[in-house]
């Protein structure tokens, strides 16, 4: 990004001034040409009009919020239940080394979790 510097002027058209001390009206065409051409990659680098495409069709968006929510939600869930797997599991084998200040209260929660594990409807 160019500074802006007093009067509004940047360095490209500073080095012009300096040339001419006065700037002609084709350098500041190809100046505003260049400042044009720079902002159109950068708005096609950044899918700008995707984005705007996807603002004028309401539909489409709420679609593809629908179905990115869903995902996350679905995502959220496995790794939940993959997280919490992993735990009873260490759980299950950190009652079998039989510390003993925790050892119980690890029994007693693998003991309810397996109990329910078998009843559909939990309690």
């Amino acid at each position: 990004m160019e500074n802006k510097h007093a009067q509004g002027k940047t360095r490209r058209t500073e080095r012009v001034v300096q040339d001419n001390q006065q700037i002609t009206l084709d350098d500041r065409v190809s100046v505003l040409s260049e400042q044009v051409e720079r902002l159109a990659i950068h708005m096609e680098k950044a899918n700008f009009a995707d984005y705007v495409q996807l603002l004028n069709r309401p539909r489409r968006m709420i679609f593809y919020s629908l179905v990115g929510g869903i995902a996350r939600g679905v995502g959220l869930g496995i790794g939940f239940s993959v997280l919490g797997a992993t735990l009873v599991y260490l759980l299950q084998k950190l009652q079998l080394l039989g510390l003993p200040l925790i050892g119980d209260y690890i029994a007693e929660l693998v003991r309810i979790v397996q109990s329910n594990l078998g009843n559909p409807y939990v309690r």
